[in-house]
């Protein structure tokens, strides 16, 4: 979700927003900032189960001025001190724990208590917080106190369900008739809500205002668990079915004949339904009871579609694709049903590939591929899976319905967004005026969810940009607005779908390439030197820096008279300098830094441009 804030990254930039009101040496240095709050137990605004617990409190600091001393303080609603504790604290991280059974926790009552930190570094500079925090009678901690499903099936009123687990919910044995719901927190809507998902991948977006629907439920009645930390669901059948085998797994050519990756689900009696699975034209496979062939298998001598016990493999001879499988148990039917094509291009005279190579679309997860796309006059058709044996074409332009083996579709020269539903054959070329920008946004980024950081637009439809990143979530967007963005699960590669969902990031220096046309992204691990007449290596070889996070590349080295720049990957396309010394904002492709002889300690921030020679 990309408005899903973690504790740690608010901190983070709060520590950020902090330092921007230091001496502009501090700023470029960034080791000499106030102390900070790392993590607070029990969180901010955040609720405990009645009982025991802990205070704990981790502290964070600048190598430059570390921890000196803390204080920290419990007290109830009367603002009654309850417990106390100081500590001389050492280095840039350190911590203070309040044990429970030094106060009596288990005893304290329900209702609302706040901590109060102070805490000094040894420059004599002050971090001070007051947070407050509930203990709750719910029975496991959670975020909330209620939780509630609406949607179409009782006419978007609210069914409540119960906490289960830590932060789990979990309501049983309702028919949500195949409809539209999502979840809130509140009977009458007041406060959040969650829903979209457009995937069906299990995980739920922060809907609060306006957000889409969920539209993965299935008919029949269901148990329905809600994570409201992670913002998992699950919906499974809450009805035993009829069966004659203990779990059903299809085993092929595709998973050498063993496996559980392709495990099916009972959703009625002796019926069971694996969902889209990748079969190509020759696969063989069998129905079997286990992962290993242990217990009993069904194979297909006739190929009717009515399976044997232990009957031989079933060859597929139909084209490659995603496919839906029914077997039943009882009767042996078994069905194979097309869903989708794994992929979808358009090929043509008019395209960058030429008749060579198709230029994979986009799949919205709709039914429909989308791809911005220059082309030039002349002619293109829509293929599957790269191949001919599927393509379409017809004889109209802009707009269309293609046929099977259809004619060349006349292509006029511009940029275009592009639209095509393989399953009506209709098609749309939409002049495109392009997007002012595109950007990356996210906990993991500087800016966190409040703004952007730009990616160098490359002309073309692709973005690039070098960036340091926190351990995080990510997305691209366009135009600085959430009408257009791109998420997926996957990292450091993959391909973002429209709306889809954060994308999870490890920390590090990396360059980020994005194209705008398929969704296709990499964040590749980048490097970044230091190389000119005043280095070791003149100006034939960097010397690399060494990444410390949030963007920071230091390096301690004797330096000459002479000029310097800073450069990524060791290559002239990314480098910085300015005409400042010993500190300076460096901007691409800027003048080269002049250096005075010594030995630096020189930091950089790939993030903003600052560095310093100290």
């Amino acid at each position: 979700m990309q408005f899903r804030y973690s504790f740690l990254w608010v901190v983070i930039g709060l520590l950020t927003f902090t330092a921007c009101e230091k001496m502009e040496v501090d700023q470029l240095a960034l080791t000499d900032f106030p102390p900070g709050l790392l993590e607070i137990s029990p969180a901010d605004n955040g609720k405990v189960v009645i009982g025991d617990f802990d205070v704990k409190v981790i502290f964070v600091d600048g190598t430059t001025s570390p921890l000196a001393n803390a204080e920290v303080a419990l007290m109830n609603a009367d603002g009654t001190e309850l417990a106390a504790a100081s500590k001389s604290l050492n280095g840039v991280r350190d911590s203070i724990v309040i044990e429970g059974s030094t106060f009596g926790a288990a005893d304290l009552g329900v209702g609302t208590y706040s901590l109060s930190i102070k805490v000094t570094d040894s420059k004599g500079q002050v971090q001070e917080k007051n947070t407050t925090f509930e203990i709750s009678l719910l029975p496991f901690p959670a975020n909330y106190n209620e939780m509630y499903i609406a949607g179409a099936f009782n006419g978007w009123g609210a069914d409540a369900l119960t906490l289960v687990a830590p932060n789990t919910w979990e309501i049983k044995e309702i028919d949500l008739m195949g409809g539209a719901f999502k979840l809130k927190n509140c009977v009458d809507w007041c406060d959040q809500d969650w829903g979209g998902d457009a995937s069906c991948n299990g995980i739920l977006e922060n809907t609060t205002g306006g957000g889409p629907d969920n539209t993965c439920a299935g008919n029949g009645l269901v148990n329905v668990r809600f994570n409201d930390q992670t913002l998992r669901y699950t919906i499974e059948p809450a009805v035993l079915f009829a069966k004659n085998v203990a779990e059903l797994y299809l085993l092929g050519t595709f998973n050498t004949f063993q496996g559980s990756d392709y495990q099916f689900s009972l959703v009625d009696d002796n019926t069971w339904v694996l969902n889209e699975v990748l079969l190509e034209n020759g696969a063989q496979f069998k129905f079997a009871e286990m992962p290993d062939f242990n217990g009993k298998n069904y194979g297909d001598a006739e190929g009717d579609g009515i399976a044997e016990l232990y009957g031989p493999n079933i060859t597929f001879a139909e084209q490659d694709a995603f496919y839906d499988i029914t077997f039943n148990d009882k009767t042996l039917e078994y069905s194979i049903t097309f869903v989708r094509f794994p992929s979808i291009g358009i090929i043509g005279s008019a395209t960058p590939g030429g008749w060579d190579s198709d230029t994979d679309m986009m799949d919205n997860g709709d039914g429909t591929f989308s791809l911005n796309i220059e082309l030039i006059d002349g002619e293109a058709k829509f293929r599957a899976n790269d191949s001919w044996d599927t393509n379409w074409g017809g004889g109209d332009f802009p707009t269309g319905v293609g046929t099977l083996d259809g004619p060349n579709i006349p292509v006029t020269a511009g940029k275009y967004d592009v639209t095509f539903n393989p399953e009506t054959g209709a098609y749309s070329f939409e002049l495109d005026e392009g997007f002012e920008s595109v950007g990356i946004i996210g906990s993991a980024t500087p800016n966190g969810w409040d703004s952007d950081i730009d990616m160098t637009d490359n002309g073309d439809g692709t973005y690039t940009l070098l960036i340091g990143l926190n351990d995080g979530e990510v997305k691209f967007r366009a135009d600085n607005d959430w009408v257009v963005n791109w998420g997926s699960f996957n990292f450091p590669t993959g391909t973002g779908a429209i709306n889809g969902d954060n994308i999870p990031v490890t920390a590090g220096l990396y360059f980020v390439t994005f194209d705008s046309n398929t969704g296709a992204y990499n964040f590749a691990e980048a490097s970044v030197g230091i190389i000119g007449s005043a280095t070791p290596g003149g100006w034939d070889s960097d010397t690399d820096m060494t990444y410390e996070g949030s963007g920071i590349v230091t390096v301690t080295m004797d330096l000459v008279d002479g000029e310097a720049k800073f450069r990524a990957n060791d290559a002239w396309d990314l480098n910085w300098g300015a005409g400042d010394f010993p500190t300076g904002v460096g901007a691409l492709n800027g003048p080269n830094i002049p250096v005075a002889a010594g030995n630096y300690t020189i930091k950089f921030n790939v993030n903003t441009g600052a560095y310093s020679f100290e």
